[in-house]
């Protein structure tokens, strides 16, 4: 069956709006004027970070803006609390924050953290403020160091049945534009200090707990 002048003309300007709309989609995902705003990082760590300016992890390429994907997992309380949150771009590891609960000494603690490489190149101490901690423990029993592209903290945590532990948190930002940068530095170790925030509540440390500055500073 043959159509007719008009049903073809018809189908000819159908044709050409779904190619149009299909070219603006293209363009507006794909090419420099119309690049995304850095919205999917807003989920980051189950919303934890939502109010943090990721922007030094770059997530837009010369061809076009990449795919932003993002893994959490929380469990436990106690002696079972542990946390991974993770962002990745194209596939590829942009950041990875984890916590978890530990009984090593200082010692024992930063040369595992050394040997697992969530703690790297040249380290700066950090003073991140804890303005409140278990007591005998004010702002004395805590361990925080930047790395290149890297944070790792030690915060003392008072658990139910007078339990004195301490949380493990490292932030690792492979995808990190200028790992060595103090601006980057700082904003790395801002993102840690707030999942080690978030993990004091959920861990259940007991008041007074631990209470690290998000904007933390490097240590004098």
């Amino acid at each position: 069956m043959s159509l007719s002048s008009a049903g073809r003309k018809r189908l000819t300007t159908t044709l050409v709006v779904v190619l149009c709309l299909a070219a603006g989609t293209l363009v507006g995902d794909r090419f420099l004027p119309f690049r995304g705003t850095g919205a999917p990082y807003q989920r980051a760590c189950s919303r934890i970070l939502s109010s943090f300016d990721m922007g030094f992890i770059p997530q837009n390429t010369l061809t076009g803006r990449r795919i932003i994907t993002t893994e959490f997992e929380e469990t436990g309380r106690g002696d079972d609390h542990w946390l991974a949150c993770t962002v990745f771009a194209d596939g590829e590891l942009q950041l990875h924050a984890r916590v978890r609960v530990t009984t090593a000494d200082k010692d024992t603690w930063l040369e595992e953290t050394r040997r697992r490489k969530l703690l790297l190149g040249r380290e700066r101490p950090l003073d991140i403020v804890i303005n409140r901690a278990p007591e005998g423990l004010e702002g004395k029993d805590y361990t925080a160091l930047s790395g290149d592209s890297s944070a790792a903290l030690r915060l003392p945590c008072k658990l139910p049945g007078d339990k004195n532990v301490h949380l493990s948190v490292t932030v690792t930002a492979p995808g990190a534009s200028d790992g060595d940068s103090d601006e980057q530095r700082l904003t790395i170790a801002g993102i840690a200090s707030l999942v080690a925030s978030h993990s004091v509540l959920k861990a259940g440390c007991l008041e007074p707990a631990p209470a690290p500055d998000d904007s933390p500073g490097f240590a004098s």
